[in-house]
């Protein structure tokens, strides 16, 4: 009998070689665009506490 632990549970997700040439394909602009775009979205679904956590982070505060 051994002491291992079921592995955990979690979120995976797989690019297709499609996907991976369309985003190389991408001008850093249009990176960056989609980068703020995403964390604009998560922002509007974090916690009021999770987001101050972040934003003090971001500010080098602790």
């Amino acid at each position: 009998m051994t002491d291992r632990q079921p592995p955990l549970a979690g979120f995976r997700h797989h690019h297709s070689d499609d996907e991976l040439r369309a985003y190389r394909r991408l001008t850093a602009e249009q990176k960056l665009a989609w980068l703020e775009d995403a964390w604009r979205l998560t922002v509007d679904f974090l916690p009021k506490h999770r987001l101050a956590t972040y934003q003090r982070f971001r500010r080098a505060e602790s």
